[in-house]
C-alpha cells in the first residue's frame, strides 16, 4: 500500500534500507586518518576549520610592544584606562563568547590565581604604609593585563592552526620595532660605548632595559621553534627575519643584562634540545667569531659587567644600596611586608627609585607571602615547560614551544635580578601569552604530521 513506511528489514524500500544499514556499518567502524589529497574530509577537520578565531587577541598582540603607537597616537580613555586595556577585555570577552576554556588541572592556572589575589590583597596592605598610594590600583591593572594574557591565550585556541595563528601575532610587529631600533641607533651612533647610545625602540613609556628583555623572551622562543620544529621554508625564512630583529634590539638597548640573559637563554635551549650534538661546532665558531663582527661599542659596554667591589658603575653600586634598604624593611615587616609598589615611595627607601631586583622587592613589598606567591607562579610555569618537552614528540610545535619556554623561563630569572622584567605588560605579556601555549598543547588534538 502506498504511503505505509517500511518495515524494520526494509522490504518495501531494498535501496533505502541498504543504505541505512551501510550508514550503520559505517558508523559502528574505527575512522581512519584521512590519507593525504584524498577528496573526503572527516568532520573532525571539517570542525577544525570551523574553528573560531579571535581576531580581537591577535590585534592586541600586535599592538602590545608598539607603545610609541598606543601612547602617541590613539586616543586617551582617561582614569588610568587606555587602548591596550580596552583591547584586552575585548578580547576576553571575545573568547569567553566563543566558548573558550582554560587547559584543565594546570598548575599554572592555579599559581596565576593565587599570585593574583594575593597582589591585590598586597595593594590594601600598602595604603597603611604610604601616603600617597593613588596610583597603585593603575599600576596593578597594567600588571595584570600581561599576567592574565596567560588565560585569553588558552581559551582562545582551540587547534593547532590557532597556535600558529598566536605566533604569527606575535611575529608580525618585529620588523616596524627593528626599523624603530635601527632609526634611534643610527640618531646617536658611535664608535665608542657611552649612555647616550642606550635606546628603548618601540617602548616609548619604558627604558632600555625593559625593551631588550622583551627583545630577548621573543628572541630565544623563535630561536626554538627554528630548531626543534619541522617546518616549511616559508615559516623558517619568517622566523629567521624575527630572531634577526629582536637580536638588533638586544644589541642596540646596551642592556648588560640582556646580553647575558640572551646567551644563557639560547645555550639551554640547545643543551636541552634533544638533537643539541649537531650544534657543537657551529656553537664553537659562533663564539670564536662574535667579538670580531659585533660593533665595537657593544663589546664595550659588555667588557664592562662586573660586580667586583671597587670596579663598578655607580648604577651598579647604586642597585646594591637599594637592595640593602629593601632587605632592612623585609626584616622589619616579614610576613605581610609593606604592600603593592611601596618600595619607591620616600617612606620606605630615602632614595624614592625601585630595587632593580624583582626578588627583593617582593620580600619587601610581599613579605613571605609574596615570596611564596612568586616562586610557586616560577615554579610553575618551569615544571609546566619541563613536562612538554619530556612528553611531546620531536619536531612538533608541542616540543619547540615548550623548549623555548625553558629557555625564556631562565632569561627572564636572570633579568628580574638586575631590575623589573615581570610587571610591566608590554614586557612580559608575549612570555604569558607563549606559557598559555605550552599549558593548552597537550590538550589539543594530535598533530597533523602532513602539516
Amino acid at each position: 500500500m502506498r504511503g505505509v513506511h517500511p518495515d524494520a528489514g526494509g522490504s518495501r524500500f531494498p535501496l533505502a534500507a541498504r543504505a541505512l544499514r551501510g550508514a550503520m556499518r559505517a558508523a559502528a567502524r574505527p575512522r581512519l586518518p584521512v590519507v593525504p589529497g584524498a577528496s573526503a574530509v572527516q568532520p573532525a577537520a571539517r570542525s577544525t576549520a570551523r574553528a573560531p578565531r579571535n581576531w580581537a587577541l591577535y590585534l592586541f598582540l600586535i599592538l602590545l610592544p608598539l607603545q610609541n603607537i598606543t601612547a602617541g597616537y590613539l586616543p586617551n580613555i582617561g582614569g588610568g584606562f587606555n587602548f591596550l586595556n580596552v583591547m584586552f577585555l575585548i578580547s576576553l570577552f571575545t573568547a569567553m563568547a566563543q566558548g573558550g576554556r582554560l587547559a584543565p588541572n594546570e598548575p599554572v592556572n592555579t599559581w596565576t590565581a593565587v599570585y593574583a589575589i594575593y597582589m591585590t590583597l598586597s595593594l590594601l596592605i600598602g595604603f597603611h604604609f604610604v601616603q600617597d598610594p593613588a596610583n597603585h590600583f593603575n599600576q596593578l591593572k597594567d600588571h595584570m593585563v600581561g599576567l592574565f594574557v596567560v588565560y585569553v591565550v588558552q581559551m582562545s585556541v582551540r587547534d593547532w592552526n590557532g597556535v600558529r595563528l598566536v605566533v604569527l601575532a606575535t611575529l608580525v610587529p618585529l620588523p616596524y620595532i627593528a626599523k624603530v631600533v635601527w632609526n634611534q641607533h643610527r640618531s646617536v651612533a658611535s664608535t665608542h660605548y657611552t649612555d647616550d647610545l642606550r635606546i628603548s625602540g618601540t617602548f616609548a613609556l619604558l627604558g632600555a632595559n625593559e625593551f631588550a628583555a622583551f627583545c630577548v623572551t621573543v628572541a630565544v622562543v623563535l630561536f626554538a621553534v627554528l630548531l626543534a620544529c619541522r617546518l616549511s621554508r616559508k615559516w623558517k625564512i619568517v622566523l629567521l627575519g624575527g630572531i634577526g630583529c629582536m637580536v638588533l634590539g638586544v644589541l642596540y638597548a646596551y642592556s648588560r643584562t640582556a646580553y647575558i640573559s640572551l646567551i644563557m637563554g639560547m645555550v639551554v635551549v640547545i643543551m636541552v634540545w634533544r638533537g643539541r650534538l649537531k650544534l657543537i661546532l657551529p656553537l664553537c665558531l659562533a663564539v670564536a667569531v662574535a667579538p670580531a663582527v659585533l660593533p665595537k661599542s657593544v663589546v664595550e659596554r659588555f667588557d664592562s659587567t662586573t660586580v667586583e667591589e671597587g670596579k663598578r658603575d655607580e648604577s651598579t653600586e647604586l642597585r646594591i644600596e637599594y637592595w640593602k634598604i629593601a632587605w632592612a624593611n623585609f626584616v622589619r615587616n616579614p610576613v605581610v611586608g609593606t604592600g603593592y609598589h611601596t618600595f619607591h615611595h620616600r617612606e620606605i627607601n630615602p632614595y624614592g627609585r625601585d630595587t632593580h631586583n624583582l626578588y627583593i622587592r617582593m620580600l619587601s613589598e610581599g613579605g613571605v607571602f609574596g615570596a611564596i606567591a612568586l616562586l610557586g607562579i616560577l615554579l610553575a610555569v618551569l615544571r609546566t615547560a619541563m613536562r612538554e618537552v619530556r612528553e611531546a614528540r620531536t619536531g612538533t610545535w608541542r616540543y619547540a614551544l615548550a623548549l623555548g619556554m625553558m629557555g625564556a623561563w631562565v632569561a627572564m630569572v636572570i633579568a628580574n635580578l638586575f631590575g623589573d622584567r615581570f610587571t610591566y605588560y608590554p614586557v612580559i605579556a608575549y612570555f604569558w601569552a607563549y606559557v598559555g601555549l605550552v599549558a593548552k598543547a597537550r590538550h589539543l588534538p594530535p598533530e597533523d604530521p602532513a602539516r
